[in-house]
């Protein structure tokens, strides 16, 4: 399962908007007193007048749609991959990251099962995905609740000792209604899950396709090309949503990065961490970046599109993002062919 879809399609649609100079797209906003009173309201920052970013900022990695995101090569398992990527985790003293289940990948197949066990034996941490990647945009919220829970077994059996109770939303889709979104956040604190918000995301699984055939064509060109357009379109996102978080909070805030478990960004973290680090990045963990009062605030507005905090924010708000240079789609997708 891949959160590539929904992401990319919401990404795009603000891409075409900040071209036509139009503020953030239509958003349901439940109207309020304490919506109108909240931090959120007090703070915001105009787009022109954003402030230098900080020189060390916090960052937790999560990585979403485990144990089998994106497509495998010829050759290659998922155990090899998760191996791969929890040995670098674990280079880097990043032990703790949550990777987020998705339980269906794991029926009935002992390469996505024994990679689950490396990832949990290598000392990171999992959270629930829901067990078939659904969109809360097109389900019912008790269907939606349904595979949420469908997904608790694998996750008991694969990590009984520690806490999975982070959810994490396919597509980042909260809920294209208030009132689909209130019950499903109301089932979530009824069974002691904390929702693992994304304040960054670049889109990384949008290189795998392209990845693998140019690795399948030995097209050393082409692949040098997507590893430094991988990296370069890593940093343009990542200062976009630090930006975001000046619009929508008044400050930057500690970060939570959306990645995936996939070869491309299994191969590239190396690259990733380097870059962050030159950046400035400080690295933590999931509970404690969202332990930040930002994370507890409630847009209180439903969309079917999505998307990271910061864009909840300055979508139902309808504010001007930042200016930024979209990811090469076109010839992601062509390249290689």
């Amino acid at each position: 399962m891949s959160d590539n879809h929904g992401m990319a399609r919401g990404w795009r649609i603000w891409g075409i908007l900040l071209c036509l100079g139009v503020a953030g797209a239509q958003a349901v906003v439940r109207k309020s007193p304490d919506a109108a009173g909240s931090t959120a309201h007090k703070t915001l920052t105009p787009a022109g007048t954003l402030r230098p970013l900080k020189p060390h900022p916090v960052v937790t990695l999560t990585f979403d749609d485990l144990p089998a995101a994106g497509d495998l090569l010829p050759g290659t398992t998922r155990t090899g991959t998760i191996e791969k990527l929890a040995a670098e985790l674990k280079a880097n003293h990043l032990e703790g990251t949550y990777g987020f289940v998705t339980a269906t990948d794991l029926e009935d197949d002992p390469d996505t099962q024994q990679a689950l066990r490396e990832w949990v034996d290598a000392g990171m941490n999992i959270g629930n995905h829901t067990w078939s990647h659904p969109s809360l945009t097109s389900d019912s919220a008790e269907a939606f609740e349904k595979d949420i829970a469908l997904d608790e077994p694998a996750l008991r059996q694969y990590d009984p000792k520690r806490d999975w109770h982070w959810f994490r939303y396919p597509y980042l889709e909260e809920g294209d209604t208030l009132d689909k979104r209130d019950a499903v956040r109301a089932w979530l604190h009824e069974h002691g899950y904390r929702i693992a918000e994304v304040t960054l995301n670049f889109e990384d699984d949008d290189w795998d396709d392209a990845y693998g055939r140019c690795l399948e064509k030995h097209d050393e060109a082409n692949l040098a090309w997507l590893r430094q357009s991988y990296l370069d379109n890593a940093a343009e996102f990542i200062r976009l949503g630090r930006e975001e978080e000046q619009i929508a909070f008044g400050h930057e805030i500690p970060n939570v990065l959306l990645l995936h478990a996939t070869t491309a960004t299994t191969d590239m973290l190396p690259s990733l961490l380097a870059q962050l680090r030159q950046e400035g990045f400080r690295f933590t963990s999931l509970p404690r970046v969202e332990r930040n009062p930002a994370y507890a605030q409630d847009v209180d507005a439903a969309s079917a599109d999505g998307g990271p905090l910061p864009n909840q924010f300055l979508n139902a708000r309808h504010l001007q993002y930042p200016p930024f240079t979209p990811e090469p789609s076109q010839k992601l997708q062509s390249v290689c062919r």
